[in-house]
């Protein structure tokens, strides 16, 4: 096989699995939301749909991550790490049920 046919046919494997797997995964992005001493940092978070939200509980205590309309719910334990895609625009607020003063707002924006 000659070196443009073996690039031609990666080209059109790589092209292949873009397609197969949505393509724009790998445009996706990770944002970490630490909690420590009894607060989400940062507290507001600008996200692109398709976007990981990466929640890291560093308290000795558990928590959750709980929008306000009760959309979604995600329970940490004390050192444990959870994560959620955001699969649509908009602006969530949320809490922790535990520690209701807890808060924080995910701004998410439409996938360009």
């Amino acid at each position: 096989m000659t070196q443009a046919l073996i690039q031609a046919l990666a080209l059109g494997a790589a092209a292949g699995a873009a397609l197969l797997f949505g393509g724009a995964q790998a445009d996706a992005a990770t944002i970490v939301v630490t909690i420590n001493d009894l607060a989400f940092d940062p507290a507001v978070v600008e996200a692109r749909a398709g976007d990981v939200i990466e929640w890291r509980n560093a308290d000795f205590v558990g928590h959750t991550a709980t929008e306000r309309g009760r959309q979604w719910d995600v329970v940490l334990p004390a050192g444990e790490t959870r994560r959620m895609a955001m699969t649509r625009p908009g602006v969530m607020a949320y809490f922790c049920r535990f520690h209701p003063q807890m808060t924080g707002t995910i701004r998410v924006e439409p996938k360009h």
